[in-house]
């Protein structure tokens, strides 16, 4: 008989009964229980539809795999075990990752120029953050300030490797004050791979004059 390793249920726990495969797999459960004293009264398999609150099979790989339930008389009880059946049900994956890079500009600026990193060194079509993992761009806000209004618009324009993304922020400039936009997008849409370098850029149309620009991107990796 295979090493099985056994756990019983208490309070939330997930509960199994190691990990094997064959298509013994109720007579292995039985033999091991009796071996220990415990008469085993039924085995049941566990509908992956219905599964009972002491399941949680959240961090599972997506696999072959059958849960069954024992029945003993006592605490529930459950044997997790590989099978030649086709695994139906999608198993919940680990949220995606989110990271902000910040971008901005401390002052007055009246002519298109690339935004600051976070640690104050201005970008270029290849200066910025370099990934280190593959990704997407899933947002972006702006937050600035026009101190002399034009005709025309401001666009936040990201970068990646030097070239153009299409997806970033844009903002009237024929008032003056204090501005924002941001705009969301699917992951998988805008992707990069490691080693990729993501900077941004503000494009001024007009005689337009701004101060205190503050951007803000959001890249989803997996």
């Amino acid at each position: 008989m295979k090493k099985i390793i056994m756990y019983f249920v208490i309070a939330m726990l997930v509960l199994t009964v190691g990990v094997f495969a064959d298509s013994d797999t109720k007579e292995e459960v039985k033999n091991f229980m009796k071996e220990k004293g415990i008469e085993v009264k039924n085995i049941t398999e566990v509908d992956f539809g219905d599964l009972p609150e002491e399941i949680n099979i959240e961090k599972m790989d997506n696999t072959n795999i059958v849960i069954y339930e024992v029945d003993y008389g006592a605490k529930p009880l459950f044997v997790i075990t590989s099978s030649d059946k086709e695994f139906q049900k999608d198993v919940p994956t680990a949220c995606d990752a989110r990271a902000l890079l910040s971008f901005g500009f401390n002052g007055k600026i009246g002519n298109s120029s690339f935004l600051n990193t976070a640690s104050g060194i201005g970008g270029s079509l290849e200066k910025g953050y370099v990934m280190m993992r593959k990704g997407s761009i899933t947002s972006i806000s702006t937050n600035l300030e026009i101190v002399k209004n034009d005709e025309g618009y401001i666009d936040i324009i990201i970068y990646k490797n030097g070239e153009l993304v299409r997806f970033g922020n844009t903002i009237d400039a024929s008032s003056e004050g204090i501005k924002k936009d941001y705009d969301v997008q699917s992951k998988d849409i805008v992707i990069f791979e490691p080693g990729d370098t993501i900077s941004v850029q503000v494009k001024i149309q007009g005689k337009v004059m701004l101060k205190d620009i503050i951007t803000i991107v959001e890249i989803t990796t997996d």
